[in-house]
């Protein structure tokens, strides 16, 4: 009877152990689940949605419920390994954390684990999906794409098909392949089975890459597409605004100027009144209606004060009166407006830089004549007109005012340099700011005839792109010295006892140096063809004084080179001391000669008593008490 009542006992102990085992992992995922839920709740709080490509991260408190998830999570799969329904379920849950907390290769370890080991479960479609997607933000963009083929394969079967598609787009544009890129994302459009939210995603993206690559007519309507309203307010806004700029682009300032107004309309956009008001009148002068313009501009300035709108509006007002009305003036006190409205935004900072352009124009244009015409003030007068040119292409933004100086120049300047100068800034300017490559060409042909044998015929072959065939007077003489530095080898190479051989291999190297210098003095291959005559003579003892007259012109003409200050630092000791050098040197010649005098007699006056008291006898001292013998018997007689 005991027996049967302890049996009972057991059992029923062990089913209520196994009763709080259950109630355990339930609660541990319970809770997990529930702080999943919280955290999600966040994060759609903090944004109208989160697109597939988007790159927010968790933070805050949804960053620490994430926190919660994996810890919860860990605990299942560390005391309930067996139970296959609930580790799937956490392993899937610390994954998905893991994602939204940014932390991408922790949540792609989770999701391959997920695989491995519950490859058959109702979640797999979404993890082989984020999988892709983690590896991609993880940077790993060739294993993303294998992992995303076998969504790709399914097709339209698999849920995240569209998803994979987009997420294939952005892996084409990582390996810069656009034009796949898009191919992906026009098959994901052909497709009438995706969501309107992936749609509108894809029109946006399609469009960016339209834009990107210079396509404003298939850029703008992907932008206007219908879908794009099913999208988050500021994706529609960015929609809109680029809209208009596809317009802009292809220079119907006129239309876009309409659609900008159409914006500020629309009170949704209201939080982007000033960008919208200020955008609108910089197209309305650039549409011609300057009056309309000036007026909104005006208005921006007025009602948003010290602010970066207003640096903005001050400045685009000061760039109208400059290069469209050529009145500097008023010009000059709109760009002081917008620096203090905004002194360190861009606009602030770019209106400093024209005011200082335009004042040093201005100081320029008012010294700039031709009445004296000596050849000085024709070459003064032509650098100044270079200057200005200078100043209207890269400090004020007048092209068409930088050609007109530098056209005066080519055609009435008698200085060469500057007329090539001004030739090869001409081409450069239709090559490079007009985009006119028609034209750069002509001009750079033209230089290439005309000037042959320069830098500015070298540099306009490589703009053209084609194979480089000038020489310059520095490569032309780099290959003599090439030449003449092979024959300087040859000769070291010699043996010694063939002494005749060796004076005549030296002697011409010698020549080909000389050859060098002497055709090409002002190259850095002459001058270093100098300095090397000059270490040849230097090894002769006959030829000593050469090699100084070498060193010399090398220090004196061309002291700021390698060579010239090898050469001073070669004649250092022949250099003449200078007078005050002299006089110190002196002065300290006569101080050592005072000392060395005063150690001497020191010397000898001390050697001299040491002397006179070797010659001193001992000293005998009487005691004062001391009574001297008078007698017969002592050694002296006394009176």
């Amino acid at each position: 009877m005991r027996a049967i009542f302890l049996s009972l006992f057991a059992l029923l102990t062990l089913s209520l152990f196994e009763g709080c085992t259950c109630c355990a992992y339930l609660n541990h995922i319970f809770n997990a689940d529930r702080n999943y839920e919280d955290a999600t709740k966040l994060e759609e709080a903090r944004a109208d949605s989160v697109p597939g490509d988007s790159d927010l991260i968790a933070t805050g408190e949804a960053a620490k419920k994430y926190d919660k998830v994996i810890e919860k999570g860990s605990r299942v799969l560390e005391r309930f390994p067996d139970n296959d329904r609930q580790t799937a379920r956490a392993v899937f849950l610390i994954g998905e954390s893991f994602r939204h907390k940014g932390e991408w290769g922790k949540a792609v370890a989770k999701y391959d684990e997920f695989e491995r080991y519950f490859s058959d479960h109702d979640s797999m479609p979404k993890v082989e999906y984020e999988r892709a997607y983690c590896l991609y933000k993880n940077g790993e963009y060739d294993v993303s794409r294998f992992a995303l083929q076998s969504i790709l394969d399914a097709g339209d079967e698999h849920p995240y098909y569209h998803e994979g598609l987009n997420l294939l787009s952005l892996l084409e544009e990582k390996g810069d392949f656009t034009e796949q890129a898009i191919a992906a994302l026009e098959r994901m459009l052909a497709d009438t089975s995706g969501t309107p939210y992936m749609r509108g995603r894809a029109h946006m993206r399609l469009a960016s890459l339209y834009f990107k690559m210079e396509n404003y007519p298939k850029a703008r309507e992907h932008y206007q597409a219908k879908e794009i309203a099913e999208l988050p307010l500021r994706d529609q806004y960015s929609a809109a605004l680029h809209a208009a700029e596809c317009l802009a682009q292809t220079e119907a300032y006129a239309e876009a100027a309409e659609e900008y107004k159409a914006m500020i309309a629309n009170k949704e956009y209201e939080s982007h009144l000033p960008d919208m008001l200020v955008r609108r009148g910089e197209l309305l002068l650039k549409a011609n209606n300057w009056t309309e313009g000036e007026k909104l501009l005006h208005h921006v300035t007025d009602e948003y004060e010290k602010t970066e709108y207003s640096s903005r509006g001050f400045f685009d007002l000061g760039d109208f009166y400059q290069v469209e009305k050529r009145a500097y003036e008023p010009a000059l006190a709109y760009y002081d407006s917008s620096f203090l409205a905004k002194p360190f935004c861009s606009w602030g900072q770019n209106a400093r830089e024209r005011r200082d352009a335009l004042q040093r124009l201005l100081a320029l244009r008012a010294k700039d004549s031709l009445a004296d015409t000596t050849d000085a003030a024709k070459k003064a007068f032509f650098d100044t007109e270079f200057q200005i040119a200078e100043l209207f292409l890269f400090k004020l933004s007048e092209l068409d005012s930088s050609l007109v100086r530098l056209d005066r120049i080519i055609n009435e300047s008698p200085d060469t340099a500057i007329v090539m100068r001004a030739t090869y800034a001409r081409a450069f300017i239709y090559d490079e700011f007009k985009q006119d490559s028609d034209t750069a060409e002509e001009l750079y042909k033209e230089i290439i005839a005309k000037y042959p044998h320069t830098d500015y015929a070298k540099q306009a072959q490589v703009n053209l792109g084609v194979k480089v065939t000038v020489k310059t007077p520095e490569d032309m003489a780099h290959e003599l010295y090439l030449t003449a530095e092979s024959l300087w080898v040859a000769a070291q190479e010699v043996p010694l006892e063939e002494m005749d051989a060796v004076d005549t291999a030296y002697a011409y190297a010698l020549a080909a140096y000389d050859t060098v210098y002497q055709t090409y003095p002002e190259t850095q291959a002459g001058i270093q063809a100098l300095y090397m005559k000059g270490i040849i003579w230097e090894m002769s003892p006959d030829t000593k004084d050469s090699a100084v007259a070498a060193f010399q012109i090398l220090r004196n003409e061309y002291r700021n080179t390698p060579w010239g200050r090898d050469a001073e630092q070669r004649m250092h000791n022949r250099v003449a001391i200078s007078d005050d050098a002299l006089a110190r040197l002196r002065k300290r010649v006569e101080q050592n000669e005072a000392y060395v005098e005063k150690l001497s007699k020191q010397y000898y006056d001390g050697l001299a008593e040491s002397e006179a008291a070797k010659n001193k006898g001992p000293e005998i001292k009487a005691e004062e008490n001391e009574e001297l013998e008078n007698s017969y018997n002592s050694m002296y007689d006394f009176e």
